[in-house]
């Protein structure tokens, strides 16, 4: 806090009502600032009512979201912090449309983009609605069930996605998870919708039930923390040589990816053990169109793995995680799973 005297503190400031335990902190992310200057410092503290009315005494202050007042740089590294988001209490639906109001261009942007898509690469409007029976993971399916993986952690990543804008825009980020599990679940009944008016597929529940899990899991894995600390749900991808670079469609390019990170384990997160992970992943081969035209054999291929735990490893190096390419490659290897860094029982 050295440069407290001409500057703001940018902080999570967290109000301790009379007589509250310290476990009992609401934290809230605010600026406090004197009222002529604004530069935030990015730190962390607790104050207590009366700290903050001492600080009052001192300078007049005003409180205001963090990211109302911080640098392009600092907003950035705002917003790719991950917040807690687990609580839910009280959650009704004027809650929900103050959340949707405060990222009304996130989701304004990604319904825009998903039409103009849905338009371009899945034919929407091509049929009269229909229904389609996809199928699961059979053997005799379109794509050996990569598809349904893929709506899952499409539904988990949007869940994600729209929890933590709300967190870090919203006015009360109370129930978050909950905004955030309706807008994914939302945007993905919208795109199932629209496939009942494409001619190449139709609507199909087996991809609605998938979205669910997939929001599902994103839901539990927010509000039970042993379960984010414990669990990562990934999508590995290097393009194949069917496709062009096309991570979302390039089925031949995929792996979906289960880990269980050992540093989540209070006896292991002290030890070596902590930078390992096992896995448990799914890829396909030979249902794809362009595998089908060259005579691929179809397989469908199951397979764990020994993992290292990229994450744990570099908060070994808080100089560099701290910085906003270390916070973005935080974040990304949470979703993403990279190549070559794991020995599978089985590999293409």
């Amino acid at each position: 806090m050295e440069r407290m005297a001409t500057a703001a503190l940018a902080c999570m400031l967290a109000v301790v009502p009379p007589g509250a335990a310290v476990a009992d902190e609401l934290p809230v992310f605010a600026e406090i600032a004197p009222l002529a200057t604004f530069e935030p410092l990015g730190h962390e503290t607790v104050l207590t009512k009366t700290e903050l009315r001492n600080l009052e005494l001192v300078s007049p202050v005003r409180i205001e979201p963090a990211s109302a007042v911080a640098g392009f740089v600092d907003r950035l590294e705002y917003n790719l912090e991950k917040l807690d988001v687990s609580g839910y209490a009280d959650y009704d639906a004027a809650l929900f449309f103050d959340h949707s109001r405060a990222i009304v261009w996130d989701i304004a942007a990604i319904y825009g983009l998903t039409t103009a898509f849905g338009l371009k690469n899945w034919e929407w409007g091509s049929s009269g609605f229909h229904f389609e029976n996809e199928g699961w993971f059979g053997e005799d399916t379109k794509y050996g069930g990569m598809d349904k993986l893929g709506h899952a952690y499409t539904g988990y990543l949007l869940t994600e996605y729209f929890s933590q804008r709300i967190a870090h825009s919203a006015d009360d980020p109370n129930g978050a998870i909950v905004t955030g599990a309706i807008l994914g679940m939302g945007l993905q009944t919208y795109i199932e919708f629209f496939d009942g008016f494409s001619g190449g597929h139709g609507f199909s529940y087996e991809d609605l039930i998938a979205d669910g899990l997939g929001v599902g899991f994103s839901f539990l894995r927010n509000t039970i923390p042993e379960l984010g600390e414990k669990l990562d749900f990934r999508m590995e991808y290097i393009q194949s040589e069917y496709s062009d670079f096309a991570p979302a469609t390039d089925y031949a390019g995929q792996k979906y990816v289960l880990a269980l990170k050992l540093s989540g384990f209070e006896d292991l997160e002290e030890t070596p053990l902590r930078f390992l992970e096992l896995q448990a992943g799914y890829f396909t081969e030979g249902y794809t169109d362009e595998e089908r035209d060259r005579g691929v054999d179809p397989r469908r291929e199951p397979y764990v793995a020994i993992g290292l735990n990229l994450n744990e490893l570099l908060g070994e190096a808080p100089e560099v995680r701290d910085t906003l390419p270390g916070l973005a490659t935080s974040r990304a290897l949470e979703y993403l799973q990279v190549p070559y860094t794991y020995v599978p029982t089985s590999s293409r």
